[in-house]
């Protein structure tokens, strides 16, 4: 089985209601429910009938269900890809292990089903809620190509730590990581995951021989920073690289599960328009912890510019969005910016680009 193919599902619960909760929120994420045993029985049944078939299955069981036991599951679990429990008695069912309570909403259903298709046989962790850590985390993500996105997120991240508060720059574009590259530095990868290259401000880049160490150097960072910037790159694909086990793609999906918000840049021209139109389909049956934001990115001056936002607004409007921010088009301060390897506020601080940034940054410290 590949690696970005969405598994297959097999669900042996006993209660009707959350049986039904977890079919239809998985399939409507994209997977595909293959069998609903109605006991032990049938479901032993299924899996000595469809033995290839259930190997690549992801197998959800509830402890109610009649005949089945911790021995059971224990002989069965060996015969698919993966075993997550669910009870909403989980004090009376401690003889099962690694049982979870039914979780309150599809996006947490979703999200700790990813966790296991992500690193099976280990038991995941809950996601790291803000209430119980220190920074904020925001993600930033490309809706296409050359939408600005990495000068999106160096910027914003130097007028956080500009207003004082310790931010921490993530270059996680696997595709094209450019960050180190467009500032001009070098050796970002620490002991600690991170360099610190400005007062307050610190960078790191996610390479294939540190994509390992993400969730310990993640829960370090996010009570060692006050703000976390994350620059994804490109969104494409976002579906599969969820549940996905690549190097590539554990950024992104501990991005969804733990960012506060996930911002997409969109260009204001006819590409970038065609762009966000492919890519809102792909938001809208994903489901993730992180709230969605959007930006639109190089807006035109006068009626032009009018017109790119009332149509970029109407298009991401169905979503509910948390945000919706517009950067105006300033070629100039970019190519100054690439030229001095420096971020806009060390170029032409009074320029319209680096002011509508910095009142981006001041809106996140609210």
């Amino acid at each position: 089985m590949a690696e970005n193919e969405l598994p297959t599902v097999i669900t042996a619960i006993a209660d009707p209601s959350t049986e039904g909760f977890v079919a239809s929120g998985l399939f409507a994420q994209g997977w595909s429910v293959v069998f609903r045993a109605l006991d032990a029985d049938s479901l032993q049944k299924y899996l000595n009938q469809h033995v290839e078939e259930a190997k690549a299955a992801l197998l959800i069981y509830s402890p109610e269900l009649v005949g089945v036991s911790p021995d059971f599951i224990h002989a069965h679990s060996k015969h698919v890809r993966q075993v997550i429990g669910f009870s909403r008695k989980l004090t009376e069912e401690s003889e099962f292990e690694g049982l979870y309570e039914v979780p309150q909403d599809v996006t947490e259903l979703v999200s700790l089903v990813r966790g296991f298709l992500r690193a099976p046989l280990i038991r995941q962790s809950s996601p790291l809620h803000s209430s119980t850590r220190r920074a904020q985390v925001i993600a930033i993500g490309s809706a296409g190509s050359n939408t600005g996105c990495t000068s999106v997120a160096i910027n914003v991240a130097m007028e956080l730590s500009v207003l004082e508060k310790s931010t921490l720059l993530i270059d996680a574009n696997f595709r094209a990581p450019s960050i180190a590259v467009l500032l001009s530095l070098r050796n970002l990868l620490s002991d600690e995951g991170w360099r610190n290259v400005a007062p307050s401000l610190a960078i790191s880049e996610i390479t294939q021989e540190r994509a390992d160490g993400i969730e310990e150097m993640m829960a370090r960072a996010v009570n060692s920073f006050d703000q976390i910037i994350i620059d994804l790159g490109s969104i494409s694909g976002l579906s599969n690289r969820l549940t996905d086990q690549r190097w590539t793609s554990k950024m992104t999906t501990w991005a969804c599960d733990n960012a506060d918000e996930l911002i997409i840049v969109a260009r204001a021209d006819v590409l970038g328009v065609h762009r966000l139109d492919q890519v809102i389909p792909l938001l809208e049956k994903t489901s993730m912890r992180a709230k969605l934001g959007f930006l639109l990115n190089m807006k035109t001056q006068g009626k032009k510019g009018e017109s790119e936002e009332a149509r970029f607004l109407s298009t991401i409007t169905p979503l509910r969005p948390r945000s919706m921010r517009v950067l105006p088009k300033d070629v100039r301060a970019l190519v100054a910016c690439e030229e001095a390897k420096a971020t806009l506020i060390e170029v032409n601080e009074r320029s319209s680009l680096r002011k509508a940034i910095a009142k981006i940054a001041s809106e996140l410290t609210q």
